[in-house]
């Protein structure tokens, strides 16, 4: 018995009934040399990762499993999405996540706080979309009522989402990342300048898209014994 296939089945219970799984083995993860200049914090993370490969609805998944400091298993179920397409402009960066580990579908016995905290997807090639998440017409609202400039957000790539539907996207051709959210229930994150609040908000010390996943792989580092 894998303590660490138990684990994630008692934590995510909810998710996934133990009949959708199969084909559970151990494996490994070889990252290339461009993902570990590109990530080299994410790197140490997965380096010390115990690993199980599993189908979940015939679908390719892995297990990232660590021991904390409370000597407790946790650990992020992410969707395989080698040599996964889309009309999206996906940045290179992103491209090179989805191509070697994949995007976080779930997370159990996550730190807290963490970016991984109370989120729908993360990063998940076929999850991601165009915009702020369906957020338009309020955006524009908040806009006029204020009589701000709106931002180009179409164009955007929403990937993460929040229970409460906010998301963190990022500009495809600069590669900073906002978090869009209609409250403001977070201590790392503040007000974008000339924006109406409680739209687009710009993260502590975290500019582009690489910067986020290393802040969250650094997040989950800091708890491994």
């Amino acid at each position: 018995m894998n303590t660490d296939f138990e684990a994630f089945k008692e934590h995510l219970s909810w998710l996934i009934h133990p009949s959708q799984i199969d084909t559970v083995s151990e494996t490994k993860i070889r990252l290339s040399s461009k993902f570990t200049d590109t990530f080299p914090i994410l790197t140490e993370l997965v380096t010390q990762a115990r690993v199980l490969s599993l189908d979940i609805d015939h679908q390719p998944h892995h297990l990232f499993s660590w021991t904390n400091k409370n000597n407790e298993i946790f650990g992020w179920l992410t969707k395989a999405e080698s040599g996964f397409t889309s009309p999206l402009p996906f940045i290179e960066e992103h491209k090179l996540l989805l191509n070697e580990i994949g995007g976080i579908r779930e997370s159990f016995n996550q730190p807290d706080p963490s970016f991984s905290n109370n989120q729908e997807f993360m990063f998940t090639g076929s999850e991601c979309s165009a915009g702020i998440n369906d957020w338009n017409d309020y955006y524009e609202e908040q806009c006029s009522d204020e009589n701000k400039p709106p931002m180009d957000y179409k164009n955007f790539i929403s990937f993460v989402v929040e229970a409460n539907g906010a998301t963190t996207v990022y500009e495809p051709q600069t590669k900073e990342v906002f978090l869009f959210s209609h409250d403001h229930a977070f201590d790392n994150v503040d007000f974008l300048e000339n924006q109406p609040e409680y739209t687009f908000h710009t993260f502590h010390n975290i500019i582009s898209f690489a910067d986020y996943v290393e802040a969250l792989a650094q997040e989950w580092k800091n708890e491994i014994i």
